[in-house]
């Protein structure tokens, strides 16, 4: 096994995402933040955490990112999750039939901003979001301007064009990007050079030993117990 070499830890960025999804998410990300293996935790503002975990957490070195869902609209078991095209065609029905109308959607991220705000008692560090849906063109407007209203520095995306290959999702991703570059870089908001899913590693060994130029951002869902190996592993 190749662990990572310590003089290139600072160009990755681990999140663990989905904190207050479940009871096991909150155990192994304050596990593995105890360690010291995340940088950055996705907290879920409508899932459920106590108030001592929300005080281990803000003692923590990592940074707490708000990650906003759509609606209240996060899956309760990914093994019962629909494939992308699925997924996909899902969120398009329900954007186009306006069920997920912008205003509705602004209202809510904001609302989950003002809880974060509440419950930490500041701002939060980054905006992610569940199924990155803050990538969906019309929905990076939204979190742009709200990152500019409550002065959030950070907002995951990844400016630049690598991608893992044979990955659909990476893929889909990785066009995204493309049409939103202009926009994002006008912002003038932070981001890595890199986003990345630790599921889509498949050789780790290798991405280790051949990370891509600047700062690459892993995604990991410590709640699935092969994501929470593969950190307490690696990094």
């Amino acid at each position: 096994m190749l662990l990572y070499n310590p003089h290139s830890r600072h160009r990755l960025i681990v999140s663990a995402d989905d904190f207050g999804i479940s009871p096991r998410a909150n155990r192994n990300i304050r596990h593995l933040v105890s360690l010291g293996k995340i940088d950055r935790i996705g907290i879920m503002m409508h899932g459920i955490f106590s108030a001592e975990e929300v005080s281990e957490i803000s003692r923590s070195r990592a940074k707490l990112d708000v990650h906003l869902d759509i609606l209240n609209e996060f899956g309760e078991d990914r093994r019962k999750r629909q494939g992308v095209l699925l997924r996909g065609f899902g969120f398009f029905y329900k954007f186009v039939t306006r069920k997920l109308s912008l205003a509705k959607v602004e209202d809510d991220w904001r609302e989950q901003i003002e809880k974060f705000k509440e419950t930490f008692g500041r701002n939060p560090d980054g905006i992610s979001s569940h199924e990155h849906v803050h990538l969906f063109p019309p929905f990076l407007k939204i979190a742009l301007k709200l990152a500019k209203k409550y002065s959030i520095p950070y907002i995951r995306f990844g400016s630049s064009s690598f991608i893992l290959r044979k990955n659909p999702y990476s893929h889909i991703l990785h066009c995204l990007k493309f049409i939103n570059h202009k926009k994002f870089r006008k912002s003038q908001a932070v981001s890595s050079e890199s986003l990345i899913s630790l599921d889509w590693i498949k050789d780790m060994d290798n991405f280790l030993e051949n990370l891509p130029e600047g700062q690459t951002e892993i995604v990991c869902h410590p709640e699935i117990a092969e994501d929470f190996v593969k950190v307490k592993k690696y990094f």
